[in-house]
């Protein structure tokens, strides 16, 4: 279930994954 916009057409950008214990980990969406 990715809730990543292909239709946006924006360059590779960087954000948190937070899984289900609040742990943030770096994901890039491309």
């Amino acid at each position: 279930m990715a809730s990543s916009c292909d239709i946006c057409g924006k360059g590779p950008s960087f954000g948190n994954n937070v899984s289900h214990s609040q742990v943030k980990t770096r994901r890039r969406w491309n």
